[in-house]
């Protein structure tokens, strides 16, 4: 496709974005663990490089209170969680109790990254949906992400379905992709019937076969999410993008993107890149959330508009008084993750 025709595609995109979406919001997946013990891991993953590092990978899972503690901090700041996630090598029982206190602490249901599961295993009054990590469409997908036959997940995400809950999947650019794999993307849509497709671009890892490999360009990630809200105008768009390409999210955002992912929010809270990444945002949409505001990362004030609506979660008692038995660790984490960056941002 030529420029122009993109671009084009990108001007009609915008409206009709804007039509269904009165909003931007931040977004971040609470990662549970560090360890995936798929027997073939996905060439591009970070946790293919440390799987042979990690002895024990039960010391690769994070503490409950951190996890509790980076959920209650993201509701605070107004960054939905895009979903819980974690490698293959947690069990259901784990999956649904940690899901259940986050939903608990967050008093909101949660969407699951967690790979292909038994869905009966799971308390599904507290889950809204589950994303499937298809990856990428592109021919060699089965070399790309052996571990992860696209059937089993097309039939997980069905099976989703027909349980009332709704289901998304993740897609990465810089795999190779070509523009005529976007049709590809367009029908594995409609197949499923989905309501949120989550983007990143390619952060190459070193270790992986993509370490020096060049990632998305702006046009083509442009190309990717304009055809996408042009098909389906009010699914739900997730782009995200790496610290090292701020200056995407504007014109993503044109293209039809009605969600940012993917930043490392304590890290860089704060900072000048933080108000890049907000004035990114308001140059071209209204944002719920915040990334730059310190008192309210701190609790000293509330956000006066936010993505969360507060539901009625009811969770096994055993958790529900889990949760409250690590009260003082959580507040500890808190005050950890709040604490690192008021020194940053102090310097």
């Amino acid at each position: 496709m030529i420029v122009d025709e993109i671009l084009e595609n990108v001007r009609k995109a915008y409206k009709i974005t804007r039509r269904h979406f009165n909003y931007v919001s931040f977004e971040r997946a609470l990662f549970l663990g560090w360890y995936c013990n798929l027997k073939h891991p996905c060439k591009f993953c970070y946790m293919s490089t440390q799987k042979n590092k990690i002895k024990n990978p039960e010391k690769a899972k994070r503490s409950l209170s951190s996890i509790l503690a980076e959920a209650i901090l993201m509701k605070r700041i107004g960054w939905k969680l895009e979903f819980i996630s974690s490698g293959y090598g947690f069990s259901e029982k784990e999956i649904n109790n940690i899901a259940e206190m986050v939903a608990y602490v967050q008093k909101c249901k949660q969407f699951l990254n967690t790979g292909v599961i038994n869905l009966d295993e799971i308390n599904l009054d507290i889950i809204e949906g589950v994303t499937g990590a298809v990856e990428t469409v592109v021919k060699n997908r089965d070399e790309i992400c052996p571990g992860k036959p696209l059937e089993r997940i097309k039939e997980f995400l069905l099976k989703a379905k027909e349980r009332d809950l709704k289901t998304g999947i993740t897609i990465i650019l810089g795999l190779g992709e070509k523009e005529e794999d976007i049709s590809k993307l367009l029908d594995l849509i409609e197949e499923l019937d989905l309501d949120k497709v989550i983007f990143y671009s390619l952060n190459p890892q070193k270790g992986t076969i993509y370490e020096n490999k060049p990632t998305v360009t702006t046009l083509e990630y442009m190309n990717w999410v304009s055809s996408v809200r042009l098909a389906f105008p009010k699914i739900k768009i997730a782009t995200g993008v790496w610290v090292d390409k701020i200056s995407m999210i504007s014109p993503l955002i044109c293209s039809g993107s009605n969600v940012i992912t993917k930043f490392p929010v304590f890290s860089i809270y704060g900072t000048k890149y933080a108000y890049w990444v907000e004035k990114e945002i308001k140059t071209v949409a209204k944002l719920l959330g915040t990334f730059t505001d310190l008192e309210v990362l701190m609790g000293a004030k509330e956000l006066k508009e936010t993505p969360y609506i507060d539901e009625d979660i009811k969770i096994n008692e055993k958790n529900k008084e889990k949760v409250e038995g690590l009260k003082g660790e959580i507040d500890k984490k808190i005050n950890s993750y709040v604490n690192s960056v008021l020194k940053r941002v102090n310097k």
